[in-house]
């Protein structure tokens, strides 16, 4: 797929952002990063402000960028995950750290569902998935014996990472946009005072306070192969989608997803799309991969025994028939 068909894909996917309502004026400005089409929403705000601030938004995401891609060799995380298995621990950026120690986290709380160690089976996921066929039964247990977070060592005091077992790679696309989304939210409101806007990226939406006037941005969920379209209110929350609705493959008459379980070290083979509503983008982010790989009621259970404030919602379709749809109390009933 060439990178502007890619683009235009990822545009689509999950989420569609939008405001309702008229009177107010709304400054937007898209730029591709991270693989896909960011877009920044800034409500009554002179061009020239607007402009300088929307600047400043796409340059941070492209000095993240360059710390977490595994697509760059040179990338801080890829120098790290070079260093892997030796005994000295490895000083980190701050960035680097945050996202690492949020990651740690997650896997500890999911048991290993959510895990930035499995990028040996991502990246042979990929050329699978470029090729058509599954992965070789060798290769794929090479790539499994490479994974593991427990080996993922920090020091928060040194601000130090260490991976323990020589062949470690680490793979941050669960976490990397909405760590970053929320990043940008904090640069407009220390830098330039602004606390209203819409930080689109590809389908997952940060949203900060509405326009003048408006109680709640509406943000329109992506509907699941014709279940209905719902617009949800937003205000001061991120809100992610993940599921195989377009990242998927066709392998020998078997649906597989984009999304990697820990359990087989390949693709799901479960159809599900998983959609949490949180206060911050490092959160929302990575529970979407939980709705997505465990039984829905057990998923929505788990999140809201260390995650209260956090409203969720998967549908699983099976067959022809329409989406099974399992939610929390407090998900938004939306609007179609």
């Amino acid at each position: 797929m060439n990178r502007r068909r890619f683009l235009k894909t990822c545009s689509t996917a999950g989420l569609v952002s939008s405001a309702y309502g008229g009177g107010e004026t709304l400054w937007s400005r898209a730029e591709p990063h991270m693989g896909c089409l960011w877009t920044l929403t800034l409500p009554d705000l002179a061009p020239d402000l607007a402009g300088e601030a929307a600047r400043a938004v796409f340059a941070e995401i492209a000095r993240l960028n360059a710390i977490f891609t595994d697509y760059d060799a040179v990338s801080e995380l890829n120098r790290l995950c070079a260093k892997a298995g030796q005994e000295a621990p490895v000083p980190v950026s701050a960035e680097l750290f945050d996202i690492l120690d949020r990651s740690w986290k997650m896997a500890e709380f999911s048991g290993g569902i959510f895990d930035i160690t499995l990028a040996p089976c991502v990246r042979l996921w990929r050329r699978s998935r470029r090729r058509g066929e599954l992965p070789e039964a060798d290769a794929l247990a090479k790539a499994r014996a490479l994974t593991g977070w427990q080996a993922m060592e920090l020091d928060a005091a040194a601000r130090t990472a260490r991976l323990a077992n020589p062949g470690m790679q680490l793979d941050l696309g669960g976490i990397a946009k909405g760590w970053t989304q929320d990043a940008c939210l904090k640069l407009l409101r220390d830098r330039f005072q602004i606390t209203s806007v819409l930080l689109d990226a590809a389908g997952q939406v940060a949203a900060g306070i509405p326009p003048v006037g408006r109680d709640f941005w509406k943000i329109a969920l992506q509907a699941v192969r014709g279940a209905t379209t719902d617009r949800i209110p937003l205000r001061e929350a991120n809100v992610a989608t993940s599921g195989d609705h377009f990242q998927f493959v066709d392998i020998g008459g078997r649906r597989y997803s984009h999304i990697i379980d820990p359990r087989t070290g390949l693709g799901s083979t479960i159809s599900r799309q998983g959609t949490v509503i949180a206060p911050t983008g490092a959160v929302a982010d990575p529970l979407t991969k939980l709705l997505c790989l465990m039984d829905p009621d057990a998923s929505l259970a788990l999140i809201k025994t260390k995650f209260p404030e956090v409203q969720a919602r998967v549908t699983q379709s099976i067959g022809s028939g329409p989406p099974v749809l399992r939610q929390t109390g407090g998900f938004p009933n939306g609007t179609s």
